[in-house]
């Protein structure tokens, strides 16, 4: 009598599905040299993180402008601006009567945008700096509170309550003397309050509160105000930016061509989000700024040769002889 075996499919079926991820291991293995990846998603703007490495000849010096309106000229000038060598980002507030030159011409800075538009500007910042001042990008006020707002709330470290004084009439209650008889009468009178409008410590703000901040006159002196702007824009790089994926910068790098005065195009776009990335990825700061001083002269202000030098070693340039 034969004796009928028992199946063993299971093991057939084991088999197969082991030979299948082999296979499976295998294709991927490969696939990479055959297709190369485009990045992220993709996305042929895009370059690996980890594969980059900041170039000696890198210069991305720009200048950085804020205005009311899109066709007024900026009242608010900072250079940006990164160079390899000292693989940190430095932000510069320039004040618009500052003392540049450009194609022979000499005059403010706000001159220049005035008579030769941002490239001109841009330009003139270049010389005073020594350097080519690669891009230009005008912000309005509509433009930089959508930009600001796509990138998230900035934070922000008031030192100290900023207020106002405010008077008002009121009605106050008064004992006088008619004829030997005393009477009560109600006059109005004024009375002078403080009002806070920015309380001192840490905020979080969006675009249109910071647009207020950062364009408010704060009775202070300039510095002042160029170090409440220098803060400002340091914070949205060392906080906002960190962490930020490729598709989110790709996204806020499209919105600022779209919406912006600029000359960067998306061919620059790999090399300014590469330059980001690695930036903000080996420094916990990664980011800075510094407030130029000078004197005044003949109604410019004059940036002193020391604190031009200043500027040129904090940004990492070289002057030709250097090289």
């Amino acid at each position: 009598m034969a004796v009928r075996r028992k199946s063993n499919w299971y093991i057939y079926l084991i088999a197969l599905i082991v030979s299948f991820v082999l296979l499976g291991l295998f294709l991927s293995s490969i696939w990479g040299s055959i297709f190369p990846d485009k990045g992220e998603e993709g996305n042929p703007y895009t370059l690996s993180r980890s594969d980059y490495r900041p170039s000696p000849e890198i210069n991305l010096t720009s200048l950085i402008m804020l205005s009311d309106m899109k066709a007024a000229v900026p009242m608010y000038y900072m250079v940006m601006n990164y160079q390899p060598r000292n693989e940190v980002i430095v932000f510069t507030p320039i004040r618009e009567n500052s003392r540049v030159t450009y194609g022979g011409n000499t005059g403010s800075i706000y001159e220049m945008y005035d008579n030769y538009g941002a490239k001109g500007a841009a330009a003139a910042v270049g010389e005073l700096l020594g350097t080519k001042c690669e891009h230009y990008i005008k912000f309005d006020r509509l433009s930089f509170i959508d930009f600001v707002d796509q990138g998230g709330k900035v934070y922000v470290n008031v030192p100290s309550d900023v207020t106002v004084k405010e008077t008002r009439s009121v009605l106050k209650k008064e004992i006088i003397e008619v004829d030997g008889e005393q009477q009560e009468v109600t006059k109005s009178v004024p009375e002078t309050t403080e009002k806070v409008i920015y309380a001192e410590g840490v905020h979080y703000m969006d675009g249109e509160t910071l647009y207020g901040y950062l364009t408010y006159d704060f009775g202070r002196g300039e510095d002042y105000t160029l170090a409440v702007q220098g803060s400002a824009a340091m914070n949205m790089v060392n906080k906002n930016f960190r962490g930020m994926s490729s598709t989110q910068m790709q996204s806020l790098t499209e919105n600022l061509i779209k919406t912006t005065e600029t000359d960067i195009i998306f061919d620059d776009y790999a090399k300014i989000q590469s330059v980001l990335h690695y930036t903000t990825e080996n420094s916990i700061n990664p980011c800075e700024y510094y407030i130029p001083y000078g004197d005044t002269d003949g109604g410019y202000f004059v940036i002193s040769d020391s604190s031009v030098a200043t500027m040129r070693e904090r940004m990492g340039i070289k002057s030709a002889a250097e090289e």
